[in-house]
């Protein structure tokens, strides 16, 4: 695939496309014409129980590692290396946008990337991710059988979770002047012009849905534009649409807004004012995900780190340290007792059963880019 070719599928739900198909003759091709590419083309589609061994040249002792800020423990990487002998390399990006654009403009370097729920499936549907070998994920057992056959990924053929949470409401206790409990607060007379919600399309359009108790995946075009509207007549009331909500939460700016809980729950730290909630009517539930670039060089590495973030002790440590909720069930009874028994990190049964992930929706994806054209231009 040319790099034209790449840029121009990185924003293209592509749901018809025969990727297994495609992915296997470019790989025969990219071997037979250019050995010195094998490490980074040699991969083979692991969808299909009678497909060949995946058969790999040696790889360095290599590992570079692309992920958020603030995103990881400080045993993890030295541990690994002290453990394997692989050398990590480690960067951060800050949005999902600037990592998409970075893999859609050709190789990185990188081998493993933590994209959000929602940005893997595009990345897949781009064919900018590798499918997993699973052979060699011992330890994917340890997940939570909720994360094992997720809308996003079915059957983790592209990803292994790292954390995950909700997506809820955020908001100050001591001046929005009522009680703060599902999305109909976004009404209170006190946030009127001082509230947002996010400028994530599926993020504001499963608000509106859960809000007129629909389905958040819906792709019916008269439930669609039910929210449409929902949102339009919202729009009118708060300040902004915007996922830049953190630093106008925590000064006052915002006395409420549609927000991540990893972001809410950070701020507390420095403004004990703000609360989280999940609303009662349902909210999203978002997964950050260990996935490997299309064309890495060090595959199989990113395969040993995935395998050991799995091990339990080592996925409690990372919970621990970023207080973010874990995917690794077996990591729970090295946990710290706060982070399970915080019922906004790990909400309960009842609340739990309320959570959705976002599904691909494939082609349909394109019924909410329309109307969000509309509801942003009203």
């Amino acid at each position: 695939m040319s790099e034209p070719d790449r840029v121009s599928l990185a924003f293209i739900w592509d749901a018809d496309s025969p990727r297994f198909s495609r992915r296997r003759f470019l790989q025969t091709m990219a071997f037979a014409s250019a050995a010195a590419f094998v490490a980074a083309c040699d991969r083979t589609d692991k969808g299909g129980s009678a497909s060949p061994p995946d058969v790999r040249s040696p790889e360095a002792k290599v590992l570079n590692f692309y992920n958020w800020p603030a995103y990881i423990a400080p045993t993890t990487i030295p541990n690994f290396q002290k453990e394997t002998g692989i050398e990590v390399t480690y960067d951060n990006y800050r949005s999902n946008d600037e990592l998409v654009t970075k893999l859609s403009a050709g190789s990185t370097g990188y081998d493993i990337i933590v994209p959000t729920d929602a940005t893997l499936v595009k990345l897949i549907h781009a064919d900018l991710v590798e499918p997993l070998d699973h052979s060699l994920l011992t330890n994917i057992g340890n997940l939570d059988q909720r994360f094992r056959n997720a809308a996003y990924d079915p059957g983790n053929k592209y990803s292994i979770p790292w954390q995950w949470g909700t997506t809820g409401i955020g908001f100050d206790k001591t001046k929005v002047g009522g009680e703060v409990s599902d999305w109909d607060a976004f009404n209170l007379p006190a946030v009127k012009g001082k509230s947002s919600f996010l400028d994530e399309p599926r993020d504001a359009f499963a608000m509106a849905l859960f809000a007129l108790h629909l389905d958040p995946n819906t792709t019916d075009d008269d439930d669609l534009d039910q929210a449409k509207d929902y949102l339009i007549a919202l729009k009118n009331k708060i300040k902004s649409i915007t996922s830049d909500y953190r630093r106008p939460l925590g000064s006052g700016e915002l006395l409420l807004c549609q927000a991540y809980s990893r972001d809410v729950l950070s701020a507390q730290a420095t403004n004990p004012k703000l609360e989280y909630v999940i609303p009662k009517s349902g909210a999203f539930s978002w997964v950050d995900s260990m996935a490997i670039p299309k064309g890495a060089k060090h595959p199989g590495n990113a395969e040993k780190f995935m395998n050991y973030i799995l091990e339990p002790k080592v996925g409690a440590a990372l919970t621990n340290a970023v207080n973010f909720a874990s995917p690794n069930r077996a990591a729970e009874p090295y946990m710290d007792k706060a982070i399970l028994d915080n019922p906004l990190i790990y909400p309960p049964a009842d609340v739990l059963s309320t959570l959705r992930f976002q599904r691909d929706i494939g082609e349909d994806e394109q019924k909410y880019q329309t109307r969000w054209t509309a509801i942003k231009s009203a």
